[in-house]
Order: structure tokens, then C-alpha cells, then sequence
């Protein structure tokens, strides 16, 4: 199935030893190639959680319209 017209947020860390930046990056392609709106938040750690990627979680998900609306 196609990702056209699907929001997507993918939130990465630059040191993340377990899901590097490139396989972020890849990923990022392979979503945009399908459609989908890809929106990446970075933070310069490794494979944690940090505010920005909450605060971008949270933009994310207030524009996010509810399903069935």
C-alpha cells in the first residue's frame, strides 16, 4: 500500500548505536518514496528519548487531524 498523504514522525539520535544515522536516513527515503510526509527530529545523542523529540511528538500529534474526522 502507498504512504501518499501519510504524516510520519521519525525522531533519531546523530550516536545512536543501535539505529545509526544512515539507516535513519534510509529510512527516511524509503517513506518519502512511498508518499508519505516524513518529518525528522534529530537530537544529538545516542538511542534515548530527549525533550525535543517530546516536543516534537507533541507538535506532531496536535496537527494530527482525529481519525474519522
Amino acid at each position: 500500500g502507498s504512504l501518499a498523504g501519510r504524516r510520519i514522525l521519525v525522531t533519531a539520535g546523530r550516536r545512536d548505536p543501535i539505529c545509526p544515522p544512515n539507516l535513519t536516513s534510509r529510512l527516511e527515503a524509503y517513506l518519502r518514496a512511498d508518499g508519505a510526509d516524513v518529518t525528522v527530529e534529530w537530537h544529538d545523542g545516542g538511542h534515548e528519548v530527549q525533550s525535543n523529540e517530546i516536543e516534537a511528538a507533541r507538535r506532531f500529534l496536535s496537527a494530527t487531524p482525529a481519525e474519522g474526522a
